[in-house]
């Protein structure tokens, strides 16, 4: 934090009743400490000095009580903590929570105390202690039926105890987290009808998710009773319906779905449209009205969701969703390629179920800074009503590609929102 946010911070805590003076004459080393409260220091919020049971690494508290005076060492979660004398007063002190201070890690006996120490007499404060706030990056499917696992992954998902579904639908247990707070899994809890987000809360405080679980409302062709399939061409199959895997507990199959590699064929180099497969793309208009994709959404905060499920090897072909038939296959289109990572290649592993995959709107060139109105009317004013995934073989990204038998069955093709709600500590916030 800059001196000038201290300065301000410190004028503001002189100005709260109570905090009188900075001047160690009056104080006594065998004074009994008190704390009657902790406050969160904040400028950028609307309640600068805000009373609260806890607060996050890096933050500034304010602890009101009494007998500060003559203070000689202040230790947060056991981490002997630096603060500054001349913002001591008998009643009042600031002190900034270093981002060193162990949290999870913290020895049971000091996690989630403040330990107040001067000469003669010493005070322990029990006061939760939080590291940064989680964050929910990807849903391993967003999709997922009732029973099946998912995984949430994130930074700083530590501890997680409650997850919320769509619809307020809570589940307590049977979480288990990444000790590093990367993942959480789960099981989708029966009932969930709704779509829009996950809400996560643990030991770190509550995160969102995309509010793109379950999201139905954008959903445009499903092989069963949503949408058209129009035509497709290479090793494109027929409907399929046998549920695959059939082993194991991972997410399965849900009715209807298409392989684009219906023989397990080896696809050679330089091939591309090896496999396409079309769907009817005139119900765009009528699915993805303002209320379920508002028009003015940023390219980079919607895109499309697929569900898909793999067999043998992916170790080279491209997954491209092609938006606006009648350009070719290169323009108007999002690619996925997992064997491939900037610019270098990297080994696919494989879940075994099936996952969703994203494509966001602005990982195409012609959709770089353009709203999801641009996107709706490239659709509508395409050669040809249609879009849908197609697999191609060709170099990803500087990388060659090699021969490939991989095959990709795909299910639930769908636009969603990408943008998580914000979330805030306090509700006055949020």
């Amino acid at each position: 934090m800059k001196k000038i946010n201290y300065i301000y911070l410190m004028c503001m805590a002189l100005s709260v009743p109570g905090f009188t003076s900075c001047d160690d004459k009056d104080g006594k080393d065998g004074k009994p400490i008190t704390v009657k409260q902790i406050y969160l220091e904040d400028y950028d919020s609307n309640i600068s000095d805000r009373p609260v049971d806890f607060a996050r690494l890096g933050q500034m508290i304010r602890i009101e009580g009494s007998g500060f005076l003559g203070m000689k060492k202040v230790y947060i979660n056991g981490y002997d903590t630096y603060f500054n004398m001349n913002y001591v007063a008998d009643n009042s002190m600031l002190v900034t929570i270093n981002s060193k201070t162990p949290v999870i890690d913290a020895e049971d006996d000091v996690r989630n105390t403040i330990r107040l120490v001067k000469s003669g007499t010493e005070k322990v404060h029990s006061f939760i202690i939080r590291d940064a706030p989680p964050s929910v990056t990807s849903v391993s499917h967003t999709m997922a039926q009732a029973g099946e696992p998912i995984t949430i992954y994130g930074t700083d998902l530590v501890e997680i105890h409650t997850i919320t579904f769509p619809g307020g639908i809570p589940v307590t247990s049977g979480i288990v987290s990444d000790p590093d707070g990367t993942w959480c899994t789960v099981n989708v809890p029966d009932g969930v009808t709704e779509g829009g987000s996950i809400f996560l809360e643990g030991a770190n405080g509550g995160a969102y998710s995309p509010p793109y679980f379950n999201f139905r409302k954008g959903l445009l062709s499903d092989f069963d009773e949503v949408g058209s399939y129009s035509w497709g061409s290479g090793g494109i199959s027929d409907n399929l319906t046998d549920v695959i895997p059939a082993d194991g507990d991972g997410p399965k199959s849900q009715g209807t779905y298409r392989s684009l590699n219906k023989d397990g064929a080896t696809y050679l180099t330089s091939l591309s449209d090896v496999a396409f497969g079309w769907a009817n793309s005139e119900n765009w208009p009528a699915v993805l009205t303002p209320d379920v994709i508002p028009p003015g959404t940023a390219t980079n905060l919607c895109g499309v969701q697929m569900d898909i499920y793999v067999e043998g090897e992916w170790n080279s072909g491209s997954l491209r969703i092609v938006i606006a038939d009648g350009s070719g296959a290169s323009r108007y289109c999002m690619v996925y390629a997992p064997w491939v990572e900037n610019g270098k290649k990297v080994l696919f592993v494989n879940p075994g179920s099936w996952f969703t995959v994203t494509f966001p709107f602005s990982d195409s060139n012609d959709y770089v800074d353009k709203t999801f109105a641009d996107v709706l009317t490239s659709s509508t004013g395409a050669s040809y009503k249609q879009w849908g995934p197609h697999f191609d073989n060709v170099d990803i990204d500087g990388v060659a590609c090699e021969d490939t038998s991989v095959k990709v069955y795909y299910d639930n093709l769908r636009v969603v929102l990408l943008e998580a709600p914000k979330y805030s500590d306090f509700d006055d916030e949020e």
